[in-house]
Parts: structure tokens; C-alpha cells; sequence
């Protein structure tokens, strides 16, 4: 068994979905009647699960979304994904800490089936198996809560300091540190100024994250 867990998050970390969600929270904010820009989604949204963000939907729009117009929009989220991309050098940087001898999985705040679509379109499926992909549906609290980061590590057989998580939100962000694990955070042109703040590391590559896993796993 391999002496360290690397864990990914999904969204905007091996695949470039958080620009397409943001563009339909916008859209869909805006057809509720609330004034919203693409950086509010970030803000509000970004790196959260679903039924956070439902919640956070009902206080900016002062109601319960009704059945039907969230039902168009979820439909809407689902299309949006048709144009997903991976994150550039992804595959190739997942494919190299695996040839570091470190074992990998994904936690996301996006639902099983969600991640599951999204790692299929994108390619990515082969390196991320049904047994190594988590969901902050499996948990009661997601992001920031270290719960999902928490059952990983458990299922898969790892205490939590001998984890790396990678993440690109600041609720990832402080859901690794909650944790216990140690986090590299991946700034892509969407990250806000102060978002990677308690990082162990910063890349701006997807390209230098090996060596970066590499050093910090030589530590412990």
C-alpha cells in the first residue's frame, strides 16, 4: 500500500467546470431578480456543495426556489457541461504523482453521478475508479467541512496527515486544514485575490504539481 493519499477536487481542479457554473449561477440569479455578477457566483458559490448553495440560494432570492424553475436551471447546469474541458495538464500531473508510488482519489462537493459524468467526458475516469471517488452527498456537512476529506481518508485506509488535498476554493482551502491534511492549492484566472490563503503551496501549473506533492510528502 502506498504511504501517502493525494486527494483531488473535481471541480476546477482536474476539470474546468467552475467557469460554466458560474456563468449559470449567474443566469440563473439574474432570472430570479437578483443583481449579480460572474465574481458574486465565485464568491457565493464556487467550492461549495449543492445543497449549500441551495441554501444560500433561498436567502439571496428571500424564497424557496419553486420545484420547476429550479428544476429548468438544474437542467441548464447539466447543458453547460456539455462544453467541459479538463484542467490543462491534469491527466498528465495525476499520471505522475501515481508514478510517485502515492495513491490518489477525488472529493467533491458535486453529487457521484455528477463526478462521475464529468471525469467521462473529460477523459479522466481511467485514473479515478468508482472506489476512489467521494461526495459531499456521503456526508453530512460539505466544504468547508472536512467531512468528505475525513471519509476518504477513512475508506481508503490513510490517517489524515498522511494526506494531500488539492484544491482551488477557499472553502477547500479550509475544509484540508480542518482536516488535518496538508494542501496545496491550484490559482487558476477565476481565484480570488486572498482565496488560497493557508496553503501549504501555491501552483499556478498544473505542470509543477508533482515535484510540489513530492516535497511535501518528503516531509513526513
Amino acid at each position: 500500500m502506498a504511504d501517502w493519499l493525494v486527494i483531488f477536487d473535481c471541480d476546477g481542479v482536474l476539470v474546468d467546470s467552475e467557469r460554466l457554473n458560474v456563468r449559470t449561477w449567474t443566469g440563473m440569479m439574474r432570472d430570479a431578480g437578483v443583481d449579480f455578477t460572474e465574481a458574486d457566483a465565485v464568491e457565493a458559490f464556487v467550492g461549495k456543495a449543492y445543497k449549500d448553495n441551495r441554501v444560500t440560494l433561498t436567502e439571496l432570492t428571500g424564497a424557496v426556489p419553486d420545484p420547476e424553475w429550479e428544476r429548468a436551471w438544474r437542467a441548464e447546469f447539466l447543458r453547460s457541461q456539455e462544453q467541459l474541458e479538463p484542467i490543462a495538464g491534469a491527466g498528465e500531473a495525476v499520471a505522475a504523482v501515481r508514478e510517485l508510488g502515492l495513491e490518489v482519489c477525488v472529493a467533491s462537493g458535486s453529487l457521484l453521478a455528477a463526478i462521475g459524468t464529468k471525469l467521462g467526458r473529460t477523459g479522466l475516469d481511467g485514473y479515478f475508479p468508482e472506489a476512489v471517488r467521494f461526495s459531499a452527498e456521503q456526508v453530512e456537512h460539505g466544504k468547508p467541512a472536512p467531512d468528505v476529506f475525513l471519509l476518504a481518508a477513512r475508506e481508503l485506509g490513510f490517517a489524515p496527515e498522511r494526506c494531500v488535498v488539492v484544491e482551488d476554493s477557499r472553502a477547500g482551502i479550509e475544509a484540508a486544514v480542518a482536516a488535518g491534511m496538508p494542501v496545496v492549492g491550484y490559482r487558476s484566472d477565476l481565484t480570488p485575490t486572498g482565496w488560497l490563503e493557508g496553503a501549504d503551496a501555491v501552483i499556478d501549473e498544473m505542470a509543477d504539481l508533482p515535484s510540489v506533492i513530492s516535497r511535501l510528502t518528503a516531509l513526513g
